[in-house]
Parts: C-alpha cells; sequence; structure tokens
C-alpha cells in the first residue's frame, strides 16, 4: 500500500510518502495557506510524486490532519447556528457552569455563546428522566418552529432536547422535518452527544452544527482536489482521537476534528517510541507557530472531554497541552522592559526576519541563527536560504532597547522559549503527580531539536530521543493510526437497581455501532479490536473517574467497581467502601488497523566526518567553534559528543556541552547525558 500523509501547520504543511513498492520514506514541506488550506496540501502532494516519481493512481490513501475546524474557533468563523431545544432551556448555553479561571477576579468574564439569544427557539414539548413523554411534541408545534427557523437567517440547527440522551424520539422527528424543509445543516444531541448533563451536551451540539458547515466545504473541496491528483486513493481525516475517519463519513462528526492538527503528532512521537522499545515519553512538537506536549506512559491519554478557546468540547480528544511558543514566536518587551517571546507568531507570511520576505519582528528562529545553531544556507535542506543580516538586524533591535549584546539577546530570547516550553510540560508531568525526570523526551517539528537539550536540561531530563524525520514527524503520525469510533451512552445505574443486563445490552449495542460504522469505511472485520470503559462515581459525587474493563466480561459490574475503588484509591488516597456507586456513562472505542507499513531503517556503516566547523554561542554567553555533521552520512552506533550539530533536511539537533548523540539502526537518535 502506498501512502501519503498531509499535516497543516501554521507555518508549513509537512508531507510525507511511505511506498510499498519499491519501499521507500520520502519527505516534503511547503509553506502553508491559511486562507485556503487545499492549495498547499495540493501542491504539496504533487511535488512529493514528482520528486519520488511516484505516479499518482498508484496511491492508495491519503490521510490529512487539519486545523481548519480550530482555526475556526479560535477566530470565531464558524456557521451561524441555530439552537432549538426544549422551553425553558434556551438560556443554557449562555448560563453554563460557574468556572472561573480568575476565582478571585471582581469582573468574571466568558467567552460569548456561540448562539444570540434572538437565535434560540424554545420548543414546547418535555420528555421525563425515564424516557416517557410529558408534553408530546404536536405537528402544529413543529410547525410553529419551522416556521420560527425559516425566519432565521442561519447555516446550521442544533437540536438539542430534554433528556434526549434517553429517548430522542422528539429530536429525531425535529431531525428529520428540519433537515428535509430547511436545506441546511441540522445536527441533533442524541447523536452528537448521547450524554446527560445539559449544559454539555447542548453546547457540543452546537459547536457541531458551527463547525459543520466549514469543515464539510473544506474536506468537499479537498476530496475532489485530490481526486484529481490520486483518482484511485481513499482519503482519511485525523480526529482528535487519534484515530481516523473517512472523510465522507465526517457528517454530523466535524466537532471530531477539533483537534484533528495536534493529535498527529502525538501518534507519530507514540510510534517513534514505541519502536524503539520506550513506552514513557514526553512528546514535544515544536513547530513554527505552536509548541504541543504530551505525557504518555503506557498508551496514549484520549480524554472524554477538553476546551478551545474557552469553549467546551465534550468529544474524545488525544491529552495534549498547546501554548504560543514556536520558531515563527516574536520577541517583544513590555512597558516594563521585561522580554516575552510568544504567543504572537509571524507565521509564513512574512515569517521570520531571517526569511527576508518582509518581517520585521526577531523571532525564535532568528535568535537561533544569531547564535549559530541554524545553517542559513541549508534550511529546508537548502530550498529556503536565510539571511543572517536580516535576523541580527531585528535581534539587535531588541538587545539595544535591553541594553546588551545582539548574542545575549538572543539567548535571552531562546531562554524564554524554552521556559515557556518547560511550563508546559510541568503540566502535564508535575501538576499530575509525575516526575518529568522519568520520562524521555521525544522532540519534532522543525525547531523541536534545536532547543531539545535546553528543555532537558532545565527539568532534569537526561535521555532525549530524536525522530528519523522530526520535521513530518506529525504528518508520520497520520499514516500510522488506526481508523478509530468513539461511542457514548448514559445509563445511570446504582448499587440499588439490578443493572448487570441493562449495561451489557448497552454495551452490545454499542459494539454494533463501532463494528458497523468501521466496515463502512473499509475496515476488515476481522481487523477490528473493541474496548469497554464505563464513567462511574460513588453516589452524591458530581465528576465521574473512567475505568477500563475487560471487553466482554461476564460480571462487568462487579469488574468495573473494584477497578473504579483502586483507581479512586490511587487518584485520591481513600475509598468510600459504604457509599453505593453509580455507573454513568458507558462507552466503546472501537480500532481497525489500515495496513502495516515499512518501518525505517539507518544502513551506513562508515563514520561520517564533520563537514565543516561553525561558531556557536554556548548558553553560558562563550564561543566555541563546533564540528557540524550531517545526519544522513552518520554511521550507524557512531556517537558525535557536545558542543555539536547535527543537520538534516527538516531540523537542525543540537547537541550541548555534556551531551552525546547516537545513530540508532531505526534511524533515531539518542541523546543522553554523558554522565548517565
Amino acid at each position: 500500500m502506498n501512502v501519503i500523509g498531509v499535516d497543516v501547520g501554521g507555518t508549513f504543511t509537512d508531507i510525507i510518502l511511505v511506498r510499498e513498492n519499491p519501499q521507500g520514506h520520502f519527505s516534503h514541506k511547503v509553506p502553508s495557506t491559511p486562507e485556503a488550506q487545499e492549495t498547499a496540501v495540493i501542491k504539496g502532494i504533487r511535488e512529493i510524486l514528482e520528486m519520488s516519481g511516484t505516479e499518482g493512481d498508484r496511491v492508495d490513501l491519503v490521510v490529512h490532519g487539519t486545523t481548519v475546524a480550530t482555526n475556526a474557533m479560535l477566530q470565531r468563523s464558524g456557521a451561524t447556528v441555530v439552537l432549538v431545544t426544549t422551553e425553558g432551556l434556551e438560556d443554557v448555553i449562555e448560563i453554563g457552569r460557574q468556572n472561573r479561571d480568575e476565582i478571585y477576579a471582581r469582573m468574571a468574564s466568558r467567552p460569548e455563546p456561540l448562539v444570540r439569544r434572538e437565535m434560540r427557539i424554545g420548543v414546547h414539548e418535555r420528555t421525563g428522566p425515564d424516557g416517557e413523554a410529558i408534553i408530546p411534541l404536536t405537528p402544529d408545534e413543529i410547525e410553529r418552529v419551522r416556521t420560527a427557523v425559516d425566519e432565521r437567517e442561519s447555516d446550521a440547527v442544533a437540536v438539542a432536547l430534554l433528556f434526549s440522551y434517553v429517548n430522542p424520539a422528539h429530536e429525531m422527528t425535529l431531525l428529520r422535518e428540519l433537515g428535509e424543509s430547511t436545506g441546511r445543516y441540522v445536527v441533533a444531541s442524541s447523536e452528537v452527544l448521547p450524554e446527560f448533563r445539559e449544559f454539555e451536551r447542548i453546547s457540543t451540539t452546537v459547536l457541531e452544527a458551527y463547525l459543520g458547515p466549514v469543515v464539510l466545504g473544506y474536506l468537499e473541496r479537498l476530496g475532489r482536489a485530490i481526486r484529481e491528483v490520486c483518482p484511485n486513493a481513499t482519503v482519511t481525516i485525523m480526529q482528535s482521537n487519534g484515530g481516523t475517519r473517512l472523510v465522507t463519513r465526517t457528517r454530523g462528526r466535524a466537532i471530531g476534528l477539533a483537534l484533528s492538527g495536534l493529535a498527529g503528532g502525538v501518534m507519530g512521537a507514540w510510534e517513534v517510541a514505541r519502536n524503539a522499545g520506550i513506552t514513557r515519553l514526553i512528546s514535544l512538537d515544536m513547530g513554527g507557530t505552536s509548541c504541543d506536549v504530551s505525557a504518555i506512559d503506557g498508551g496514549v491519554v484520549v480524554r472524554a472531554d477538553n476546551e478551545v478557546a474557552g469553549l467546551p468540547l465534550r468529544t474524545p480528544s488525544v491529552d495534549v497541552k498547546t501554548i504560543g511558543a514556536g520558531g515563527g514566536s516574536i520577541a517583544w518587551i513590555d512597558a516594563a522592559g521585561v522580554l516575552h517571546v510568544g504567543p504572537q507568531s509571524a507565521g509564513a507570511d512574512p515569517g521570520p526576519a531571517a526569511y527576508n520576505l518582509g518581517g520585521q519582528d526577531a523571532t525564535v528562529t532568528d535568535a537561533n541563527l544569531v547564535i549559530g545553531r541554524l545553517n542559513p544556507y541549508y534550511f529546508l535542506g537548502g530550498r529556503l536560504e536565510l539571511s543572517p543580516r536580516m535576523a541580527k538586524r531585528a535581534v539587535s533591535r531588541l538587545a539595544k532597547e535591553l541594553g546588551m549584546s545582539a548574542e545575549d539577546a538572543a539567548l535571552g530570547i531562546i531562554r524564554i522559549s524554552s521556559h515557556n516550553m518547560m511550563q508546559a510540560i510541568r503540566e502535564v508531568t508535575v501538576e499530575r503527580g509525575q516526575d518529568p525526570r522519568d520520562y524521555v523526551l521525544v522532540p519534532f517539528g522543525g525547531a523541536g531539536p534545536t532547543q531539545a537539550v535546553d528543555i532537558a536540561e532545565a527539568l532534569g531530563i537526561r535521555a532525549i530521543l530524536v525522530p528519523p524525520s522530526p520535521g513530518i514527524t506529525s504528518a508520520l503520525g497520520l499514516v500510522c493510526s488506526d481508523l478509530r469510533v468513539d461511542l457514548m451512552q448514559t445509563v445511570l445505574i446504582d448499587d440499588a437497581t439490578t443493572g448487570g443486563d441493562t449495561v451489557r445490552m448497552t454495551f452490545e449495542r454499542l459494539d454494533d455501532q463501532a463494528i458497523e460504522s468501521l466496515t463502512a469505511q473499509g475496515a476488515d472485520p476481522d481487523r477490528i479490536v473493541l474496548e469497554w470503559r464505563i464513567d462511574m462515581r460513588y453516589k452524591g459525587q458530581s465528576h465521574e473517574i473512567t475505568v477500563y474493563v475487560p471487553y466482554e466480561s461476564r460480571e462487568v459490574l462487579e469488574e468495573a467497581r473494584r477497578r473504579f475503588e483502586e483507581r479512586h484509591e490511587a487518584m485520591y488516597g481513600y475509598t468510600l467502601g459504604d457509599r453505593p456507586v453509580e455507573w454513568v456513562t458507558l462507552r466503546v472505542t472501537g480500532t481497525a488497523r489500515w495496513s502495516s507499513l515499512p518501518a525505517h531503517t539507518h544502513t551506513v556503516t562508515e563514520p561520517g566526518e564533520p563537514i565543516s566547523v561553525r561558531e556557536l554561542v554556548l548558553p553560558d554567553g562563550s564561543d566555541v567553534d563546533a564540528d557540524v555533521y550531517r545526519r544522513e552520512q552518520l554511521a550507524v552506533g557512531q556517537e558525535i559528543a557536545g558542543p555539536a550539530l547535527v543537520e538534516q533536511v527538516d531540523t537542525t539537533i543540537y547537541l550541548g556541552q555534556g551531551w552525546t548523540g547516537v545513530q540508532q539502526a531505526d534511524a533515531t537518535m539518542f541523546v543522553r547525558r554523558r554522565d548517565s
């Protein structure tokens, strides 16, 4: 199978081609086109096919990671939505939860709701908590709602009725009637999120309606363009949960792409580390615009909820922390004379000052060029020549204001940038009771390996694993990910209820839905793997703990309770043995492998010699003549002692004083402190 993975970043779009016969890995980068992401995607696919000598009709699969949904949330540029909900619940989306980011702030601020008050329609109907219809949904009421929707200019309709997760009959009626008569993008909460908690269910359904027209429009344009280049290829999209889905099966599932662009990097780091025998790692994806961090211990963590730009996101998503710290992050000085880096970014246009495309602000890339870590003539393998003069001019402007040399200012920019990333790593480790020193750092993205040693030094991490092609590791994560579906259903059963049969029947129904969804996307039924999880809590608690239970367990309730109490003890230090337990939401995850991809290998046997010597400014401000190597010339097992630089097409690896790098046969490089 010949597979192409395309990951769109804020600065560059990364493309990888994994070819089966003859075997080969090819990688490529093109500048992103934020105004129309598909332009860069198609350009990159055409160019990688040409450079690899591969015919487009021989490509079997194209996997895409996109930031279209993420950008729509960040920029508030989604569709205009009408909310149809049970009479009396129109303001739930605005009332929300009483969560406050700044608990001592006098004037708490919260994001504006995605649906204005005049765009919310109350329906005279009501279903009770047992699923019985208390107030029926009459034909006259349906007609009134349809007229009210028609009177409002909108692109999409979100239908979210009270207790529809128990009985969706009223929602399905409105979904059918409004979909047929209005021609708008119409979604129902019982299909988007069949869980309890009215605010989360309503807000998630609104977000699906908000993103759907934008995402589907983009995917339709992209699908047409890809068919022209690769007519025989199946096209899938990376989801927030770290799995893929056919682009033709994304209607009603647009919200699953909210973190599509972030998930690929985590999956790529996990693939590289697992192949190297490492199961405890911190993935660090430092690209041109942002830095994404995730802690992995035995497997990628997928959370039931997340948040983007203050918008609650109740959908399975990879546990990843994102900050504005990339190679294009802009350095600036505040009114008090303090130096900051990011979150503003120079992006792809005009980019860092060193690109010489009109950018005037000093960025992290400019700082790394000033202190000698980057080769101006080998950036992107020489396809983009950097301007040391423009980089130094931009950094010097800051240096003059700070009263220091350009080199010291550049070191300051790098220290602050590294500190920002270090803080993000602390949030996903230390603040969760984990010691980052017990993990291996896996840096990637174009800028990750250039600052990995700085970050590891600050955190006490003693081992770094650099992927074979760091700049396109996120794209690698796309082509090695499984098809995946996540399904859930709230049951709300406690110890006083004989609920074992209900739980098993619900799991079996969700299993059937998962298998149907995956086989409809071309999965081999014999390769589908199903997992069961249950959200549980003690009666009276307001939040749940998710526990895994063995698939098709016969004593599912007893096994779930035992695991829940073990997890509760581990998290909080106690259990409430005499307190009834509630089984709240059942979850089924189904995955299916597309194909096995050939592994990276490195076969050079003759040790590589330095290609040059470059003056390098070390973190302590001293100068040193550092050897510069090309990674593809290093022999398997060859050890390089720092300070040194190892260049490759998509990144530069900085080996600091006291660190050594050893090239591995699996094409990774292991970087360790010399005394470890």
